[in-house]
């Protein structure tokens, strides 16, 4: 596998499903508000107890960025945030970054990742983004080493259930994102 294969199956299958399952995907987050998020994600017993970290992450602003990232800035842990990556979403994608540190895109960071979106986000969201990355064959920690993700349910259950979401945002009973409705005309 080339290095960034793994980058673009995880980039391919948060596309395909965090667009429609991640209702908070509006830019409207401020600066101070995502670092509260950071701060709140980092103070949780679940993230101490299995991600550990001892420093804080600072966010700061990513003007003249296309793309959120994780790096360090002044000898500290800091995420770039471009004004149109300001959700929790990506918040937590980047802080998977830092847990890792050093592990890019491999699988113990899409295990991180996750474990942070089903913790943070909900089950619902992080079944899609493990259906996501069963689909892109992204992979994911196992007990015997690397594996690739499986799907959340039996195909033919998840496959049912993701018709019905479908339909429930065709017909308006789900919001995706305020806009969506302008852009297809409802």
């Amino acid at each position: 596998m080339k290095k960034r294969d793994q980058a673009g199956k995880v980039y391919k299958a948060e596309g395909l499903v965090m667009g429609i399952y991640a209702n908070d995907r509006k830019a409207e987050m401020t600066l101070q508000e995502a670092q509260k998020f950071v701060n709140a994600v980092l103070k949780r017993s679940f993230v101490q107890r299995n991600y550990p970290l001892n420093h804080e992450i600072i966010v700061l602003d990513g003007r003249g960025r296309r793309s959120a990232c994780a790096t360090f800035r002044h000898g500290k842990y800091a995420i770039c945030l471009p004004k149109s990556m300001r959700n929790k979403y990506v918040l937590l994608h980047e802080i998977a970054h830092h847990l890792t540190w050093g592990k890019g895109h491999k699988a113990e960071f899409t295990s991180c990742l996750l474990d942070l979106v089903r913790n943070v986000l909900g089950k619902g969201q992080a079944e899609a983004l493990q259906a996501g990355f069963h689909f892109t064959g992204v992979k994911v920690k196992g007990k015997n080493g690397d594996v690739k993700a499986r799907l959340p349910k039996s195909r033919v259950q998840w496959l049912q259930e993701t018709k019905e979401r479908f339909k429930k945002i065709e017909t308006g009973e789900i919001k995706v994102y305020r806009g969506l409705d302008e852009l297809v005309g409802r």
